[in-house]
């Protein structure tokens, strides 16, 4: 053997523990890349909210919104009022539990806060009730669908 050259089969043999090598290096990182995304900041889960006030909902404006009496005072402004609503965005305030709704061109909100003081004990379910809803009654269909008791041997 000659000093300084390997033999062919020392060089395939050294290529494929550099290939091995490799393989479970670039295995590792790619594991350790896909673990690393997995982590997710503090405060992030289902339970947790990105700020104060919690979106409700949408809604749009009704006959009652356009007749408020405090928001429609007469205005010589080219203002939005609140006939020019085109939508009512809903939110509630996670600190107070206040649920404000508020026009989306004019601005103008009505709020309320249910927690802002104890419920009375008519208000505490079940609640008591004057007169009782009766339940629907069965369709027709339903009954003709329904399976006929059996017939009596002759």
């Amino acid at each position: 053997m000659v000093s300084g050259i390997w033999p062919a089969e020392s060089v395939a043999r050294s290529m494929e523990e550099v290939q091995v090598k490799l393989l479970i290096i670039g295995g590792l990182a790619l594991a350790a890349t896909c673990l690393g995304a997995c982590n997710k900041p503090a405060g992030s889960g289902p339970g947790s909210h990105h700020g104060r006030y919690v979106g409700i909902g949408i809604y749009l404006p009704q006959t009652p919104w356009t007749k408020m009496v405090a928001a429609n005072t007469p205005k010589e402004t080219p203002a939005a009022r609140t006939i020019d609503d085109q939508a009512i965005i809903v939110v509630i305030d996670s600190d107070t539990g206040e649920i404000r709704g508020c026009g989306d061109l004019s601005g103008y909100c009505i709020g309320m806060n249910p927690w802002s003081k104890a419920l009375t004990a008519a208000q505490i379910a079940p609640i008591n009730l004057t007169e009782h809803v009766r339940p629907p009654k069965p369709d027709a269909d339903a009954a003709a669908s329904a399976p006929s008791a059996p017939a009596a041997a002759q």
